[in-house]
This record gives structure tokens, C-alpha cells and sequence, in this order.
């Protein structure tokens, strides 16, 4: 029998795992097609010994099934080996593989990407869900439209009766350091409001980008690449960090909105409603005034893509260079004039550009050297924000979500049911008889 980490293994008679897409302290997801639609899918499957995230999320797609700009959940179950599996509407990339590419977004990608989640996120908040973390890799583009993903921690605010429940604190932290809101480092219960602060953090480092230096100086997320002693202590030094910046420090020489955006947000209590329409047309109208249109066109859309200054660079020295050299082929008088002017020969001059140049190029070739270590930085920063994020998911007080502990405990029945028709399958000639 095939490992469940490995492809080519059939899930319920109908998916075969094609190859692995990512893997996860939480499990594995694959890219598999579906036999019976012939259409891929995305497949994840949970670690034997992390038993709750997956669960949590079939539960609250359930939940969000129908709600546009939410993966569709085609189908979930228990594998072979009793591990939860979960298959749902395969998308194209996260935004944060094309930040990679791309070092930062210009203001109408950020803009338009923003329009959508801020909608999304609406329609996700009135169904009485708080997504809980946000972050580029969480937000997904498909078809020129912009989806929210992995619902692992993500929480139901209101029961049944559409009754927010009561603020509390002396929570766990939940969430990503980099993006997570004030209140999650404060240890207290997430709401509505924290999902919209972590997407103007996410924002501000599209939009700023990733380590560019300027000058010398950063420009992206003030508490970026933070490092404590272990994750507790990032975690709070990233915090009070947070909390000690005032929404006109953090946003920078952004467009004056992100500032009121965030004023706003941060004005906003633990069950306050927030007003999605004010800050959806206070970003309408810093599109409209900046010329910009809701068109679905993307940086990674545009169909050339824009040249960078280092090319830019690169092209005016070989103009210069092929100008010095048509200069050299240029009659013998005009040198023989220079010399009697003692004016410096064409190649004295094309052998002092050449110097000058090929300084440049050193100086280039430092740049480069010095932007892999940066993002080596980064990616050594990005790992650890990603390990942060498997840390405390959950407080005990989640554990006892009424809801969520009845749908365990029905899971537990169907997990047991399973595990005995396992038992009558691996032996045909034994029949439970009734006593």
C-alpha cells in the first residue's frame, strides 16, 4: 500500500494524488484529479497525530459552502490509515509566490486584491466566521478573482442564535506574528475586527514590498525580520512594536487611506459591526482620484512585463558602449584633429568608459549579492514566521466551542464505525454476531 505522503495513491475510489504541493506541520497537500469529473483538485491530508485542524476547517467550509470567493469543499472523509481528508476547488497560486517574483505590488494590484477581500471577508464575517489568519499565502488568485483559504484556526463568533459571544482574555496567541492584529499578541479573544487589520498589514507589504533597500534604509513592515531569542519573545517584542506605533508611523509614505483605514480599525471594539462599505469606497474613491480601474489586470497579468531599473541600466551601457565604438571607426583625421587640439583620444576616452563601466558592473554585482542575502533573510525570517504559526492555534476555551464539540464528537462515532468495518474487511471469515 501506498504511503499517504507519496502519490499515486487513490483516495475514496475517485481522487489519484498526482504530485505534492506543500507540506505543513499540520499535513500535506496534493494537486490529484478527480476520476469520476476528470478535473484536478486540491487533496489535504492531516498528520495522524494533528486530528482537530482539519476537522475544524471541514466544519467551517461547511459552514461557508456557496460563499463566493471560498474554495469549494467537493468532498470530505477519513483515509485508509484513520486520517482526516479534505478535497477541495484547486486554484492557481497564493499572491504571496508572485510577491516572491515581484518584490512589491503597484498600488492598483494592492487596490483591486483589496476590493475583493474586503468583500470576501465580509461574506465570510456573515456567516459567523473570524478567519484568524490572514496572510499572503492564505490568499489565493483564480481566474482573475481573489479567494481566501485554509480556515485550520478560524472560529465561529456568534452561535446559533446569532449571539456574539463574550470578550475574553488570557487567550493563546493565534495566528502569524507578522500580520496577526494587537489583540492577538494582548492574548485576547479575536473578532471581526482583528481579520480587518490584518489585511491593512498585509497590504503595506505589498505595497512597500520586500526588504528593497532605499537609501539604506527598509521599506516594508516596521517589525519585519524581528528576531527574538525564541517565539515567544518575537512574538511579544513584534507586539509592543505594533502597539507603539501610531497608524501614521506604521503606513509610512503610503496614501493618506491606509492611515484612516487603519485609524478606523483600531478604533473598532470586540463586537463592534464594522462598516466593510466605508473602507471598501474610501479605497474606491484613492483608485478613482489616482486614475486606476477595477479591471482584473494584475502586475502578473500584464502581458509584458515592465522593465526593471537594473535592465534599464544595463541597455543605456551597451548604447554607450556602441556609440564610443562607432566613434572609433570614425576617420583618422578627426583623431589626428584631436591630437593637435591635445584633446584625449577616442580610445583613451572608450578605455576610461570601459573602467567606468566595468566599476559599475562591480558595484551591480555587489547590489545582487547583497539582495540574495537579503532574501535569504527573508526566507529565513518567512521560515520562522511560519513556524510561529503552528504555534498555541488553540486556547482550551476553543476546545469548548459547543458547536465544534458536538461536530467532534459525531466524527469520533464515524471514526469508530470505520475503524470496525476496517476490522470485518481485513477479516471476511469473522462476523460480529449479537450476543
Amino acid at each position: 500500500m501506498n504511503s499517504p505522503n507519496t502519490p499515486n495513491q487513490i483516495i475514496n475510489n475517485q481522487f489519484a494524488l498526482k504530485k505534492k504541493l506543500l507540506a505543513g506541520s499540520y499535513g500535506i497537500v496534493f494537486e490529484a484529479e478527480d476520476l469520476f469529473k476528470k478535473q484536478m483538485v486540491a487533496v489535504k491530508i492531516e498528520k495522524k497525530e494533528k486530528n482537530t485542524t482539519l476537522d475544524r476547517e471541514i466544519h467551517i467550509l461547511t459552514r461557508l459552502q456557496g460563499t463566493q470567493g471560498v474554495p469549494k469543499l467537493i468532498w470530505s472523509g477519513i483515509n485508509n490509515n484513520s486520517t482526516n481528508v479534505l478535497v477541495q476547488q484547486l486554484l492557481t497560486k497564493d499572491i504571496g509566490v508572485y510577491l516572491q517574483e515581484y518584490r512589491k505590488f503597484s498600488l492598483k494590484t494592492v487596490l483591486i486584491i483589496t476590493d475583493y477581500l474586503l468583500q470576501v471577508i465580509r461574506r465570510i464575517h456573515n456567516k459567523s466566521v473570524v478567519h484568524r489568519d490572514l496572510k499572503p499565502e492564505n490568499i489565493m488568485y483564480h481566474q482573475k478573482q481573489i479567494y481566501i483559504v485554509d480556515f485550520g484556526i478560524s472560529k465561529l463568533y456568534r452561535d446559533n442564535n446569532l449571539k456574539h459571544i463574550q470578550f475574553k482574555e488570557g487567550r493563546s496567541f493565534v495566528g502569524t506574528t507578522r500580520y496577526a492584529s494587537i489583540a492577538a499578541h494582548k492574548g485576547q479573544e479575536l473578532g471581526r475586527k482583528d481579520d480587518l487589520e490584518s489585511l491593512i498589514y498585509i497590504d503595506i507589504l505589498l505595497l512597500k514590498g520586500l526588504y528593497q533597500l532605499i537609501y539604506l534604509e527598509q521599506r516594508t513592515l516596521p517589525w519585519q525580520n524581528m528576531l527574538g531569542q525564541n517565539n515567544k519573545e518575537r512574538q511579544k517584542q513584534v507586539g509592543e512594536k505594533k502597539m507603539k506605533m501610531t497608524p501614521t508611523e506604521i503606513c509610512g509614505d503610503l496614501p493618506i487611506e491606509f492611515q484612516k483605514a487603519l485609524d478606523y480599525i483600531r478604533s473598532l471594539q470586540y463586537q463592534s459591526d464594522p462598516d466593510y462599505d466605508y473602507l471598501i469606497q474610501l479605497f474606491r474613491k484613492l483608485a478613482q482620484s489616482r486614475k486606476i480601474e477595477y479591471d482584473d489586470i494584475y502586475d502578473w497579468t500584464q502581458q509584458t512585463k515592465q522593465t526593471t531599473p537594473d535592465n534599464q541600466q544595463q541597455e543605456i551601457a551597451i548604447k554607450q558602449i556602441a556609440s564610443l565604438q562607432q566613434f572609433e571607426r570614425s576617420p583618422r583625421t578627426m583623431q589626428n584633429k584631436c591630437q593637435s587640439l591635445k584633446v584625449a583620444s577616442t580610445q583613451d576616452v572608450f578605455q576610461d568608459r570601459k573602467k567606468s563601466l566595468q566599476n559599475n558592473l562591480q558595484l551591480n554585482f555587489q547590489q545582487n549579492q547583497l539582495n540574495r542575502s537579503i532574501q535569504n533573510t527573508y526566507v529565513l525570517s518567512q521560515i520562522a514566521n511560519d513556524y510561529d504559526s503552528k504555534q498555541d492555534y488553540f486556547s482550551q476555551d476553543d476546545v469548548s466551542d459547543t458547536l465544534f464539540q458536538r461536530y467532534t464528537q459525531l466524527k469520533s462515532q464515524i471514526l469508530q464505525i470505520h475503524h470496525l468495518q476496517n476490522i470485518e474487511n481485513q477479516n471476511p471469515n469473522n462476523k460480529i454476531c449479537a450476543s
